[in-house]
C-alpha cells in the first residue's frame, strides 16, 4: 500500500511540472510577443512556473502526502 502511495504522489509531481512549465512557458511567449525585452519576458516567465509549481504543491501534492 505505501508503494502505491508513493508512485501516485510521483506521478502527481511530474503532472504538476509539466504543467508549470507550461503555463510559464506561454507566459513567456505572451510577453516576447508584446515585444517587451526578452530578458524581461524570461524572468517573468521563470517566476510564474515557480508561483504555478508551488500553488499546484500545497493544493494538490500536499493533500495527498497527509
Amino acid at each position: 500500500m505505501k508503494q502505491n502511495k508513493s508512485n501516485y504522489i510521483t506521478v502527481k509531481w511530474i503532472i504538476s511540472l509539466i504543467l508549470s512549465v507550461g503555463v510559464g512557458t506561454f507566459m513567456m511567449n505572451i510577453l516576447e510577443n508584446i515585444e517587451l525585452n526578452v530578458w524581461i519576458a524570461r524572468s517573468i516567465g521563470a517566476l510564474v512556473t515557480a508561483i504555478v509549481g508551488l500553488l499546484f504543491y500545497y493544493l494538490w501534492i500536499k493533500k495527498t502526502e497527509k
